[in-house]
């Protein structure tokens, strides 16, 4: 096989070529967050952080499904995470993440 053969092959199995575009609507799953918010520290660096809690918001939406309200240019994801009863059993309302595409997993297709 040549070389220009063997790049080609290697360029249609890639997992970007085959990821699917994520959608407004559609439901997802996070699986993941950045290492920065796994640390157990990051919400008492300062105060603004820790009366927000958002290291520890993002830890508990993981392995959960929410739908997807918007999209940045860069394909992060906007998930509006008080829509779950749990989340807001424990956040209260009002609670929306940010998260990058790696860390979700689509879970349904938008209607």
């Amino acid at each position: 096989m040549s070389k220009e053969g063997s790049a080609g092959a290697a360029r249609k199995g890639s997992p970007s070529r085959h990821r699917r575009k994520l959608k407004v609507g559609e439901k997802v799953r996070v699986v993941d967050v950045s290492e920065d918010l796994k640390d157990p520290n990051f919400d008492l660096k300062d105060d603004a952080r820790h009366d927000m809690r958002t290291a520890e918001l993002f830890r508990f939406c993981v392995g959960r499904a929410f739908k997807i309200y918007g999209l940045d240019r860069h394909g992060n994801v906007e998930l509006h995470v008080s829509n779950s009863s749990a989340v807001r059993k424990k956040f209260g309302w009002g609670h929306w993440i940010w998260v990058e595409p790696q860390f979700v997993e689509q879970v349904a297709r938008s209607k």
